[in-house]
């Protein structure tokens, strides 16, 4: 079977943390990689800082099996990975964002679907990624198209449980045609917040239009950032899953089609039934 470079590096990245071997861990992250942890809130950059920190995780809990991969959605010099993992005391579904130079992982962002680890939010501040997740929300509750084209670089990438988006304008205008069809998301709350060098890991609880309908989900989103503006954003769900969900909507909309099913029936009863004063 024939992988591709994302696959290949994934399947390196599995067997290492299955071997707890930190010298294949470390080669395989960039001299200066970055590694967002949300579940701990850690950021580690450098290759040697996160073998160390790879090798205090087997330390304390043991190898890492892989045991499954839910979804796997390869993007060329990105991936992002939602797979069962296991220790020998702990089964957990995670999600891995790897960014990759010349073969290397540049940025690692990992974060836990379930159990969901206690966090702690940091303290709000002026630091850069901060102020940039502040003007996503200010954009999307103003619906400001104009402001909408500065998040985002002309090369961005877009990866979401809908699918991959390539390039500004048609991020902004799948964007924007949401906002006209089903209203901007509300978010809710945030849950977690961790922040790197041009990178962010947020997971909160948002408010989406669905079908005619609102649902409230609880999410994770990762950032990648180059002058102050997107070249890649990730954009998953935590509770629904991704498949309770379209299981949800055909349920919706089965229900609404037995609805305009009942009262088309009805108004044909009625046409059909003579007048009587």
């Amino acid at each position: 079977m024939h992988l591709s470079p994302a696959q290949a590096f994934h399947h390196r990245w599995c067997a290492a943390m299955a071997a707890r071997d930190t010298t294949a861990l470390r080669e395989l992250y960039h001299p200066d990689a970055v590694q967002l942890s949300v579940a701990t809130s850690q950021v580690l950059t450098g290759a040697q800082a996160i073998a160390s920190g790879y090798a205090e995780l087997f330390g304390s809990a043991g190898a890492v099996q892989t045991t499954a991969v839910e979804s796997f959605v390869d993007l060329g010099e990105a991936f992002v990975a939602e797979s069962a993992q296991q220790t020998g005391f702990l089964q957990m579904t995670c999600y891995d964002v790897f960014v990759l130079a010349d073969g290397r992982a540049r940025f690692h962002f990992h974060g836990a679907i379930s159990p969901r680890p206690p966090a702690a939010l940091p303290p709000e501040s002026g630091a850069p990624g901060q102020a940039f997740y502040r003007r996503v929300w200010a954009t999307t509750n103003a619906r400001d198209a104009a402001a909408l084209q500065h998040l985002y670089a002309p090369d961005a990438v877009q990866a979401s449980a809908a699918g991959v988006v390539r390039g500004r304008q048609a991020i902004t205008a799948g964007i924007q045609q949401v906002w006209q069809s089903a209203g901007p998301a509300q978010l809710k709350g945030l849950s977690r917040f961790v922040e790197g060098p041009d990178a962010l890991a947020v997971e909160g609880v948002a408010n989406i239009g669905l079908m005619e309908a609102r649902l409230d989900v609880e999410f994770y989103e990762v950032w990648l950032l180059r002058a102050g503006q997107a070249i890649l954003t990730v954009t998953g769900l935590v509770n629904p899953r991704p498949a309770e969900l379209r299981q949800g909507l055909q349920k919706l909309a089965e229900h609404r089609t037995r609805v305009l099913q009942t009262f088309a029936e009805g108004v044909t009863l009625r046409a059909s039934a003579p007048w009587r004063w």
